[in-house]
């Protein structure tokens, strides 16, 4: 399995290349990760489940 990580402001995002999948992960709490077939879907993922969560921040 071939991962690709890149940082933004508050998450980063992976990419599983086996599975064609970007992975987001909030980098103040990893263990908030959410999936998405492109980068915008799986950061929009993370931010709902940190909403649900009651943790998300202003981006």
């Amino acid at each position: 399995m071939t991962f690709e990580n890149y940082s933004h402001n508050w998450f980063t995002i992976a990419l599983d290349t086996e599975k064609q999948i970007f992975i987001a992960n909030d980098k103040t709490n990893p263990e908030f990760e959410a999936t998405g077939i492109t980068i915008e879907s799986a950061v929009q993922n993370l931010k709902t489940i940190m909403a649900i969560e009651g943790n998300l921040r202003e981006a």
